[in-house]
């Protein structure tokens, strides 16, 4: 055997695309890869989107909620402004294992990914029958920094499940002729619609297919079964395949199989827009109300989306872009040539297919270059949207994008796979080792580049403080990320660092309703009640759909006493779609207030019925029925209370309240104990601590609680019992 035969076998073995015994090693590869890759992603705690969709959503808190999703009361249950069950039913299943522990979800997201690697994977080594272009295709998939967002950003899995579902409907559909196989096929393409709205581009992807390897050759190419749908798991070149003459043959056959996929699209556009519309979806215009800057605009953001696949820098999950406003700008200009030559490449390569191979350079090129392209077309605001552009966006578009650069690579290391069970390898080009000696070295750098840009960016969802402040340095002006900056030092108690981030975002943007809502949050706990409800009045003159600034301004005129106007805009907040628990429990907490003490059991009871395990209903309903007499159920809700939350001051402060109508005297000192314990403040335990230490006639421990009353809430003197208590002690004078 010559040397040059020999070194050709052992590479034959090592890149052949039947060779068994590797498989198992493939798919483990495919498996460390993103789970190493995204490593560091585990780390990251609850970002952006995060906690408004896991973190503050009570919803998914209960399995018992899940019939709920597939309802009208979806929507403002779930967080979510579009309908997409199949995400929430994931969340649900995350709660249920992890709580609210941020490392499970991101560990979801990463393992979802690396199932999408075997899918895509799967899909290539059907379609192009080159293992090396089907593997590196995926590794390619599984690194590229423009992926990050949608795997780092628990709220964005959305993107990530319906690529798995898109995946998996093309598998079956290549799989076999199998009836079963379509029938799947069509169901994972529902799924991936009730995952985002997005994957309705997928029959595009069968059409352009057929167009591209099916059209031309349809009577050997289709083999039509009786009863039974039959895509072409493969498209081989063969000399000695007869082509029988039959026009209409395509016809029959695309119509079997494709039109499966076009009343699934109907089903899901019916169930979306009329059977389960969104009432409070806004509608949103296109950029600066021009169809024609809108059209410039995206000409520049679609140059983008293709030099980002190159050269992935500067990724942000908060774009400011300017708008284009004249076909003479610089930007435009040099994204309509970049534009131009990749549609130039696309054509010559189309015009140029001649031959039957699907091994065929230009077929396998086009075909995913132009995918790459359909992939963006739901995102491309031809409907207007409301972020224009977003890197979560290219998750599957850059699949489309890997398989490209894959072909180019890999093009004439193998010229024919093997056609039958008794070749062992396939045949390969006399040229092979110096194209390995070219290939090898280039994907190394490639590999290198995608992984480190990568982890790097994982770094900057780690958590908020991150994630804004990496923003602002590169986009200073941005003002969303000066009010959730501002947001994470409210959080973190530093209350005039947040006024200032917010402020800075006002004075950005002056009609911005988000940062005035912050706003006015923040200067309620300065105790400007006042200003705080001039900044939800100018919120809701920019945003009069906005739930939240009714919520917050329902709170700021309980604070002023004004129960009444407290009340309405409560029940505002609530019908324009606020079903937070909260909500409903301050609205009981008012109606108690009034004395109104039915309407307020019935309030915490809706609070209970969004979610079952909170805690503040429990307790105040405790505290209501305390009031009616009741105590059988009061006890019931407080021990309720303190199940889920042991550490609840207000709800041993009320069973105390329960025990001493009781006359359980020494078992309510013990409760009111706690209650200080867990929240020293507690100015109501301490009046209870206080009067029972003075009926006992120890005076010395009655003042001592009952001026740590008066320092906390000096209210309670108005009534008068205890005014004479307090007076008596001499801790007022007369």
């Amino acid at each position: 055997m010559s040397i040059k035969h020999k070194n050709a076998t052992y590479l034959q073995a090592a890149l052949s695309p039947v060779a068994r015994p590797n498989s198992k090693l493939l798919y483990i590869l495919l498996s460390l890869i993103p789970l190493c890759v995204f490593l560091n992603s585990l780390q990251s705690g609850f970002v952006y989107d995060d906690i408004g969709v896991i973190e503050d959503n009570y919803f998914i808190r209960s399995l018992q909620n899940i019939p709920k999703i597939f309802s009208r009361n979806y929507f403002h249950l779930a967080n979510e402004l579009s309908y997409r069950p199949v995400v929430t039913l994931t969340y649900f299943l995350d709660y249920a294992i992890w709580r609210l522990n941020p490392f499970g979800y991101h560990l979801t997201n990463v393992i979802l990914h690396a199932i999408n690697c075997f899918l895509l994977y799967a899909v290539v080594l059907r379609l192009v029958r080159k293992r090396s272009v089907a593997l590196f295709s995926a590794i390619l998939f599984s690194i590229h920094p423009c992926v990050t967002e949608a795997i780092n950003a628990i709220s964005y899995r959305e993107d990530i499940l319906a690529t798995l579902f898109i995946f998996l409907s093309c598998l079956c559909l290549v799989h076999s002729g199998k009836k079963v196989y379509y029938a799947l096929s069509l169901l994972s393409y529902l799924l991936s619609l009730f995952s985002k709205e997005t994957a309705i581009v997928m029959p595009l992807f069968i059409l352009l297919y057929w167009a591209f390897f099916m059209r031309k050759y349809p009577s050997s190419l289709l083999a039509v079964q009786k009863d039974a749908v039959n895509f072409p798991s493969t498209l081989r070149s063969n000399s000695d395949e007869s082509f029988r003459s039959a026009k209409t043959g395509w016809v029959r056959y695309f119509t079997n199989y494709y039109l499966g996929y076009i009343l699934i699209s109907f089903f899901y556009l019916i169930i979306r827009f009329i059977v389960l519309e969104n009432p409070l979806e806004a509608s949103v215009g296109y950029i600066q109300g021009s169809i024609t800057i809108n059209f410039m605009t995206m000409i520049k953001i679609l140059a983008s989306y293709v030099k980002l696949m190159f050269l992935p820098f500067h990724l942000s999950a908060d774009y400011t872009i300017a708008p284009v406003l004249s076909i003479f700008e610089a930007s435009f200009i040099t994204s309509l040539i970049l534009l131009a030559v990749v549609g130039i490449i696309i054509f010559k390569t189309i015009y140029g297919i001649t031959s039957l191979s699907i091994l065929n350079r230009n077929r396998i090129c086009s075909l995913f270059m132009l995918c790459f392209f359909i992939a963006l077309l739901p995102v491309l605001n031809i409907v207007p949207i409301r972020h224009i552009m977003a890197d979560r966006y290219l998750y599957l578009p850059v699949a489309g994008f890997c398989i490209v650069i894959s072909g180019l690579l890999f093009h004439g290391v193998i010229t024919q796979p093997p056609v039958n069970k008794r070749e062992k390898f396939p045949v390969y080009n006399h040229n092979i080792l110096s194209k390995i000696a070219f290939i090898i070295p280039l994907i190394s750098i490639l590999c290198i580049f995608f992984t480190t840009r990568t982890i790097l960016r994982n770094r900057d969802w780690r958590n908020e403080y991150t994630f804004w402040t990496k923003i602002l340095s590169e986009q200073p002006q941005n003002y969303d990320a000066h009010n959730n900056l501002g947001n994470y030092f409210y959080k973190q108690g530093e209350l005039d660092r947040a006024i200032y981030e917010v402020e800075e975002a006002v004075r950005l943007k002056k009609n911005y309703p988000e940062g005035h809502n912050s706003l006015g949050t923040m200067y309620i706990d300065k105790g400007l009640v006042d200003k705080a409800i001039a900044e939800y009045v100018e919120a809701l003159k920019y945003k009069p759909v906005f739930p939240q600034a009714y919520y917050n301004l329902g709170n700021a005129y309980i604070k002023k006493g004004m129960v009444d106007d407290g009340i309405a805009f409560f029940n505002k907040a609530i019908s324009q779609g606020m079903y937070n628990p909260q909500v409903f429990n301050n609205l009981g907490s008012a109606y108690m207030k009034k004395g109104m003490m039915d309407e307020a059991i019935i309030q915490y009871q809706r609070a209970l019925s969004v979610y079952k395990d909170f805690v503040e209903a429990h307790s105040n309903l405790g505290y209501m029925y305390t009031e009616k007499a009741d105590l059988d159920r009061a006890v019931s809700e407080l021990r309720e209370a303190l199940r889920l939350q042991p550490s609840h001051a207000n709800a041993h402060n009320n069973l105390g309240a329960v025990y001493c109508q009781q006359g359980l005297w020494d078992m309510a000192l013990d409760e009111f104990m706690k209650a200080i314990r867990f929240d020293p403040k507690n100015a109501s335990a301490h009046k209870n601590i206080g009067i029972i230490y003075f009926t006992k006639g120890d005076k010395q421990r009655a003042k001592e609680h009952l001026f740590q009353m008066l320092k906390y809430d000096p209210n309670y003197l108005k009534d008068a019992g205890i005014y004479a208590i307090v007076s008596q002690l001499g801790l007022i004078k007369e």
